[in-house]
This record gives structure tokens, sequence and C-alpha cells, in this order.
């Protein structure tokens, strides 16, 4: 036992072996199964670029809890009992593997900074620090993964370290859509891929980043290396579909090739769970040509031959949508096809929240078609006499009847597709939130009613009522559902007059009813408008809806925003004579508003709301005066009110306290006029009563009812508080750049920031805007961090090599951050030295 002390070379070899063999080796060999087997429960994505290193799904690494609480114990053997053996470092990684698969997240990071920091062995400091930096990845934390990823810049490592480090900065530029840095990382590690599957799946990745980027050759090029290496089957069998993709079409012969190619796959007994797949691409080859109606046919056909897999299902609906789309422009289609697709997509699949946006925005837009529509057909019903009314609602119900026959067989034979559930009344009451649900719908349920009787009969409320034998009477013979003689044609009947009775009381009639239906119809047309012009893009449609909406609704609340919205599509789509047109109507009916004045002015609405500020601050200023009786001064601020800031939104208040000064300071006569004049200048002011009631009493004054002229003493308004500073740290914060320099180098560094935004930031959605702020001086703001901690932690990041301000020289900048508020209160105030003051003192 002497020559094994753990001093001495036998005892240091012992405590190695041990350590290595009875504790590192198992673990690690523990470890390797259960990310093998992790690797088998992977569900791949073919639709999209795959993961370098997938997301395991938690609920299936729960179930490796066992598994990974039997590596953490053989690791522990050595740390416990050979504490000083050389396979110690290794041990801890291998925990902190097991923590991180645990989602135990906090002791992971423990672990792997604690080899960091205390190991000797380099190679074990490089395989934590790499597992830090997917740590940070998972939790988002993208600024430290790039911070850890700085770091190997000059670090020398062995093979299987440089190959996981690449594979790690190759999925993190593929989260930040980094593609051609991703590309980079993956050439640089498939050469050191340790297995010939991990090598197929490398290549398989690096060919869709090139398909991706249209670089089809060497697309090419990869997915054929992938077939080489006899990849698994569903692998190999995508290569050949990616291959198909790229292959390029010179002329009519090779595109025969490829679609042959594709239904030779498609026959192949052994792809059958992959025939809605093989259809898809075909349709995309289709597309590739323009052949929209050949690609949409073969998309139906992609969606009926889906059987379990349900994300493909959903490719093929979001793809029939996009045609609709982009393509056919056909947005009532497309929204049913969207609608389908977020069915059946995974929420956290890349793009969800764009396309339920987009599917938002085309259900608006088909609801304000079905209001237009539905309500036109009223109007024009309304203008019927009783009995014609009454005869095209029967009509009506008739077709319905018809057309409830045609989708119950259509439904029998089980057709592929989403179906769009359109109105087809044209006598339909008022779209509302209420009436989509089937039990508040009468008529819906008198229908369902009538059909069910026409099919089942007349069936008491009990179990097995399917069943022929259910019958009243138990005649014994079977009933057909098809010719059922139990029909209670008093049901039918009343179905029948509770739907005419409710489409009739639909129908606007009285001047109320339609005076409701036309202001119904011009929200509508205006929110149409938008939708066309702000989320469609289509600057033609919103121009012809503008002008329908200006042609019925002449006078309508919305007219001088429509018509400042032509001026812009008119100038959008090169038309100056147009827009001068529409900017003359604009400006000769509403000179007053807004609209007109973003004419001449385009930074109007942010001049406005900072002048308005600084507008309120003197009028402030004013009636303290007042209060403390210096009328000549008060009157002074009030006219350096007026001068400065037209345009402000207390010019009845300003107006109001004139008056005041004035009947503290003149005759009653004098005050009388000038409460004449605000009466008439302001009539919609809430200061209205107050000059009434002044009015009344001098009315009364001047009869001798009153011996006394009254007191001028009635407050002017709820007085406004200087506006001041707030710690809101919960809040969203922007960081501000203080820029000095000229409008080239301004341009510059925004430009520089949209770039370094999109690329180490792109989860964000950060937006840039130019503050012009005083004689000089722009205020270059990034918005919005959610809260103070994040802008903070950006804020430090812009002292790194990779931040627009590194390249910035001098003292022509300065930074901070800032909520919305504050900001607010630093325009009118104008004085930055004064937040930064106020930051330092309660921020830091």
């Amino acid at each position: 036992m002497a020559g094994c002390s753990s001093d001495k070379p036998l005892g240091r070899l012992y405590r190695n072996i041990n350590a290595r063999f009875n504790g590192y080796f198992l673990a690690r060999e523990k470890m390797e199964a259960v990310e093998a087997r992790i690797a088998a429960a992977n569900v791949n994505d073919y639709n999209r670029i795959l993961d370098v290193l997938p997301t395991p799904d938690t609920a299936f690494l729960r179930t490796l809890a066992p598994d990974l609480d039997e590596v953490i114990k053989r690791a522990s053997f050595p740390i416990a009992r050979h504490p000083k053996s050389r396979w110690i470092d290794d041990c801890y990684v291998l925990i902190g593997k097991a923590r991180y698969y645990q989602g135990e997240d906090a002791e992971a990071a423990k672990t792997f900074r604690f080899v960091q920091t205390t190991s000797p062995d380099r190679h074990a400091r490089h395989e934590a620090m790499i597992w830090m930096m997917r740590l940070a990845i998972r939790q988002k934390d993208y600024d430290q993964a790039i911070s850890i990823s700085e770091q190997f810049r000059k670090e020398r490592m062995n093979e299987d370290n440089g190959r996981e480090l690449l594979l790690t900065r190759a999925q993190l530029a593929s989260i930040q859509n980094n593609l051609p840095l991703e590309m980079e990382n993956l050439e640089k590690a498939i050469p050191f891929a340790r297995k010939r599957d991990q090598e197929a799946r490398l290549r398989f990745i690096l060919g869709q980043l090139y398909q991706a980027t249209n670089q089809d050759t060497k697309a090419y090029e990869q997915f054929a290396k992938v077939l080489k290496k006899r990849p698994p089957y569903e692998l190999g069998f995508y290569a050949n579909l990616s291959m198909a993709q790229v292959t390029e079409l010179k002329d009519v012969e090779d595109k025969e090739k490829v679609k042959n190619f594709l239904h030779k796959l498609a026959d192949d007994a052994k792809n059958k769970e992959y025939t809605d797949k093989i259809y898809y691409d075909l349709a995309k080859l289709e597309l590739r040509e323009n052949q929209y109606p050949d690609a949409l046919k073969l998309l139906r056909q992609s969606t009926a031959a889906s059987t379990t897999n349900k994300v493909q299902k959903a490719y093929s609906y979001l793809l029939s949508g996009q045609i609709y789309y982009e393509n056919l422009q056909q947005y009532g289609l497309a929204q049913a096809y969207y609608d389908s697709t977020l069915q059946l997509l995974p929420p956290n699949t890349l793009g969800y929240e764009e396309l339920a946006d987009r599917r938002t925005v085309l259900t608006a837009f088909t609801q304000q078609l079905e209001i237009i529509r539905s309500e036109d057909s009223l109007q024009a019903l309304g203008q019927l006499s009783t009995t014609e009314r009454v005869q095209r609602v029967a009509e009506q119900i008739t077709r319905e009847r018809e057309q409830e026959a045609a989708a119950t067989l259509a439904a029998m034979t089980n057709a592929a597709g989403p179906t769009q559930q359109t109105a087809t009344l044209p006598i339909g009451g008022p779209a509302t939130p209420g009436s989509t649900w089937y039990f508040d719908n009468p008529a819906a349920m008198a229908t369902a009613r009538n059909d069910f009787l026409r099919t089942w009969g007349d069936r008491p409320l009990q179990d097995n009522w399917r069943r022929g034998a259910a019958i009243s009477g138990n005649t014994g013979v079977a009933a057909s559902p098809v010719a059922s003689p139990a029909v209670d044609s008093t049901a039918l009947a009343a179905a029948a007059a509770q739907k005419q009775e409710a489409y009739l009381a639909a129908i606007p009639v009285t001047p109320e009813q339609r005076q409701a239906s036309a202001k119904r119809v011009e929200e509508a047309l205006f929110t149409l408008g938008n939708i066309y012009q702000q989320r469609l893009r289509e600057p033609e449609k919103a121009a012809q809806t503008f002008q329908r909406l200006l042609e019925r609704f002449p006078n309508s609340v919305h007219a001088s925003e429509a018509y400042y919205s032509l001026y812009l599509l008119s100038q959008g789509l090169q038309q100056p004579e147009k827009a001068a047109e529409y900017a003359k109507i604009l400006k000769d009916r509403f000179p007053t508003s807004k609209y007109s004045k973003l004419i001449d002015q385009p930074d109007f609405l942010r001049t406005f709301s900072a002048e308005n500020m600084a507008a309120h601050a003197l009028y402030d200023s004013a009636y303290v005066l007042y209060e403390q009786e210096k009328y000549p001064e008060a009157l002074a601020v009030l006219d350096s009110l007026s001068r400065k800031y037209p345009q402000n939104d207390v010019q009845d208040q300003s107006a109001f306290l004139q008056a005041l000064v004035v009947g503290r300071t003149q005759p009653a006569v004098t005050f009388r006029a000038a409460m004449e004049r605000f009466v008439v200048q302001y009539p919609e002011s809430p200061l209205l009563p107050k000059a009434r009631d002044f009015m009344s009493l001098y009315l009364r004054y001047e009869s001798g009812e009153l011996s006394k002229a009254p007191e001028v003493s009635t407050p002017v308004a709820p007085k406004e508080e200087m506006p001041t500073y707030k710690t809101e740290r919960s809040l969203p914060h922007s960081f501000v750049v203080v820029h000095t320099g000229d409008s080239v180098a301004l341009q510059q560094l925004m430009k520089a920031y949209d770039t370094y935004n999109a690329r180490f930031h792109p989860k964000k959605q950060l937006k840039l805007e130019a503050l012009p702020f005083n004689e000089g001086t722009t205020l270059l703001i990034i918005r919005a961090l959610p809260d103070f901690k994040a802008a903070q932690q950006y804020t430090k990041l812009q002292a790194t090599r990779n931040s627009p301000l590194a390249n910035l020289k001098g003292s022509n900048f300065a930074t901070f951050v800032i909520t919305d508020a504050n900001l607010a209160v630093l325009e009118m105030l104008g004085n930055i030295a004064e937040y930064v003051a106020f930051f330092e003192k309660n921020y830091q």
C-alpha cells in the first residue's frame, strides 16, 4: 500500500487509471448513448434549412432523467475518490452537460465556469467554454455567446473542440440569419466530421444554404456527396429531392426528366409516406415556370396524400396561400389557406409570427369586403316594396337549401384543400363579433335541424340514434338515411319562417337603419383603403378604394385623411398632376387640418408634438403670473406663445386667460366683448360654459339686476405640472447617440447600425430614428429595448470592436439610454446635461 501513495508515480498511475476507467469512461459511454437517443428522436423539418445543432424536445429529455442522473453519479466518483486525478476536469464537463440536458441552466453554467477558471487543461477549458456558448444560445443571450466566441480568436484547439466550436458558431449564425457566416463555418467544420452520418447531415445543410443563396451548382455537388456517404434513408430521400430542385432547367426536356424522376419516386412503395412531399416539390417545379394553376393542383394532391406529417400539410397550405397572395392577388382564398396553415404549423416555427400577422391582415381584409357586399345588398333590398322583399328572401332561402345539399355531398367526397368560409347570402345581416358563434345564430340552428330531419328523421334524444331500429315504432325494418319517412314538416316550416323573419329584420328600411348601414360601408371602405395602402402594398387598388369612398361619402369624417392618402399614393405612382390636384382639394376643403399642413411640412406632426409641449410650459407660466396679479407680464407671455407656437392645442385656454386679464384690467363692456369673441371663435371649447356664465352675469349687471360687476376669479383649467424625469426601469428603453457631425456622417452611422442590429440583434427587431434636437445636434434613437437591464447590456456592447461606434473618433458623440416618456421631457426642456445628471443619480 505504501507503493500506491498518491504522491508517488505508481500511486498517480493507479489514481488516473481508476478515475478514467471506473468513472470517466463509464460516464462518457452513458452520455454518448443519451446523445444518440436525442439525435434519433429529433424530427427534421426538411422544408426549411436544418438546424446545425437541433434543439431537443424538453418532454423527451425528461424521459432521459434517470440516464442523466447515472452520468452525474458515475462522473462524480473520480471527483470524490480521486480528486487529484487528471480526469477530474473532464468529469466536471460531463456533469455540466448532464445538467444542460436536464434543463438546470444555472447549475450547468456554474459547472462550466468552474472548469473554465480552474482547469490547467486547456482542452477541458475549451470544451467548457463551447458548452457555455451553447447555453447562452439556448437562453437567447446572443451577445454573451458572441463574447465567448471572440475569446477563441487566439486559442489553439484540438480537432474535436475546433469542430464543435465551428458548429456552434454556425448555429448562432443560423439564428441570426447570417447565411454567409453559417456557410463559412460549415465549410471549415465538415473536414473534421467524426462520423459518416454527421458529415452527410452537415453537407446536406450546406447544400440547403447554397440553394437558399442561389448557388445551385454548389448545392447540387453537396447533395451528390450526401448520397455517396450512404446516409440514413430519410436523409438520402430528401437529398434526391433537393438535387431535383437545384437541377438547371435549360429546356423542356430537362424539366420532363426532373418531373419523371419525381414521379418515379412517388411510385416507389418505400416512399408512400413521403408522397405529400413529392407532390409539394412538383408544385414548386411548376412554380419556377410560373404555372400557377398546375402548381395549385399539385398542392391539392399533396394535402390529399398527407397522412401523418401535419407539418408538410401546413407547408402545402402555406405555398398555396402564398401563390394566391403574391401571384394571383386573390386575398380571400389566401386568407383561408393561411388560416389552415396556422392551425397545423407549430408555433415555434421560424416566421410563424409573420404568417399570423398576414393572416390577421387578410382576415380584416375579407371582413371589410363582406361588410361592403352585404350592406350594399341589404340597401338595395331596402329600396324594394314589401312584397318584393319577401319574395327575394324566399328565393334566397331556397338557394341556400340547394347549396347546403351540394356542400353536404361535397363533404362526403372528402375533397382536399381548405374550405374557405365565405358568406353566400347577399342579404345577410351586418358582420358582428357575436354573429359567428353557431348557437347565437337561430337561422343556422334551424338549417341544421332541417338537414338532420331530412336525413335521419325525427328521432328521440337517446344513445345509438343512428341505428335503423331506433326509429319510432321499432318495426324491425332497416331505415334508409336517404329516404326517411319521418320528416317533421312543421319543424321545417318553422325553421324557414324563423330564417325569413331574421333576414327581413336585417334589411334597412327606416331612415335611421339606412344611415347606420351607410356608416358601416363608409368605415369599411376607409379601412379597406388603408389595408391596400399600408399592408398589402397595392397603391392602385388603394387609390381606387379611397376614390370610391369620397364619391359615395363626400362629407365623410375621413375625407381629409383620404385626400392626403390619395396625394401620397399619386406621388408614389409618379403622377404629379393628380398629387397636386388632391393637395389643392385638401387645402381648400380642410385648411386647418393636420393633413393639409403635412403637405407643406412633412415633419409637421413631430415638430407639432415638441412645440406643443413648449406651448404648454408657456401657458403654465402665464397662468402663474395671472394668479400673482402680474397682468402685463401674463399678457406678454401669452403673446409670445401665440407668435412662437401658432399651432398649439391650448389656443382656447390662452384666449380665455387673455379675456380674464381684460376683465381684471379693463371696463366691463370690454370684458363682455372679449367673452363674446371667445364664444364665436371656440364653439367647441370645454371652457364655453364658463364664458357663457360670465356673459350672463354681465347682462344682469348691465340690466341693473346686480349692483356690482362680478369678480373675475374663475380658474381657467386644472394647472398642469411641469414635466419631470421619472425612474422607470421596467419600461422599454431606447439607446441614444447624440451626434453633432455632418449629415453624411450621420447617414453612414445609421446604415452601420442597421447592419449591426440585423447581424447581432435580429430578434430584438430594433428600429432607428434620427431626431433633430437643436441646431447642429441630432439624436440617433435605437428603440425599443424591453427594459433598463436590456438597454444597459446593449450599451456595454457598444464598447466592443463590433460596434459601429468603434470607428468613430473624437468627441462628436455621446450616448445614453432613456424611456419614451423621459425622451418627450428631454425634447421639451432641451438640456441633455440635465438628463444625464438625472440618469447618473437615479439609475447608476
